[in-house]
């Protein structure tokens, strides 16, 4: 089945920061190459490592030392994080709530990656729950128009699963594993993005799911509906995920701690 629309094109700077998801461990110079390339990158690591939640007691004034402070694994992520923003601009003439939704993204992300265990890395469970929604992006910023009309059904009661088929051919998920593919995302991380509202999972797509159920306790929504928090008994609700990353409020600062790294981009 095809898409009425195209797998989105990235520029070359997003090419070279979408590289990092298949280095769960790039090296400070790897690292440098990539934020060099990127104006908007520089000013996005300066404002986090300058922000309070960082506990600067000088001002940094470059990048290189910026990646230092915060370090090469939160480097990683937030180049990551604002490479998938500048992939698709803005979506908000969709109808979707952006800055919800960004939110949603980051807040999978910082609980996939507390949730990760096993054979699954943290490094790899914030990637996949960063881009779980990928679809969602590409069809809202390539074709607002038409998914303003899911929303519209979203909004008149139909599941948003069920509305994107209508109006597309199909579903989010599908879309975002066929992106992910064709960027050649690891296989690990293109599963769970196709298969996050799918029923039975394991590893890496059970763990993101879970963290979407997570996310949505905190009361943070998709941008399209409303959170649903997690049953009592279900499996995200006996997850100690929140406690043991300091709480609510500490999970919050820390998904604003991402956003504040956004604005500044």
């Amino acid at each position: 089945m095809s898409a009425a629309i195209d797998i989105p094109t990235l520029p070359v700077a997003q090419i070279r920061a979408m590289s990092l998801i298949a280095n769960p461990s790039p090296s400070f110079e790897e690292l440098g190459s990539v934020v060099d390339a990127d104006p908007a990158l520089t000013a996005a690591l300066l404002r986090a490592a300058n922000s309070a939640a960082s506990s600067p007691v000088d001002r940094v004034r470059t990048a290189r030392i910026a990646m230092v402070r915060i370090g090469a694994s939160e480097t990683r992520r937030l180049v990551m994080s604002i490479a998938l923003s500048q992939s698709f601009g803005s979506i908000a003439e969709s109808g979707i709530d952006e800055a919800e939704m960004w939110r949603h993204l980051i807040a999978t992300g910082v609980l996939a990656d507390a949730t990760a265990w096993g054979d699954v890395r943290h490094s790899e469970a914030f990637t996949a729950g960063l881009l779980h929604d990928l679809g969602r992006l590409a069809m809202a910023a390539q074709d607002p128009q038409r998914y303003g009309k899911v929303v519209t059904l979203v909004h008149r009661g139909v599941p948003a699963i069920d509305a994107e088929r209508t109006v597309f051919g199909m579903n989010h998920c599908q879309w975002g594993e066929s992106i992910g593919r064709a960027w050649g995302f690891p296989s690990e991380i293109v599963d769970a993005i196709g298969e996050h509202h799918v029923g039975s999972q394991h590893g890496l797509s059970w763990i993101v799911t879970r963290a979407r159920e997570l996310a949505a306790s905190l009361g943070i929504g998709d941008g399209l509906t409303p959170p649903e928090p997690p049953e009592p008994g279900s499996e995200a609700a006996l997850l100690p995920v929140v406690e043991h990353l300091g709480g609510e409020e500490a999970v919050m600062q820390r998904v604003e701690w991402y956003s504040g790294a956004f604005r500044a981009a």
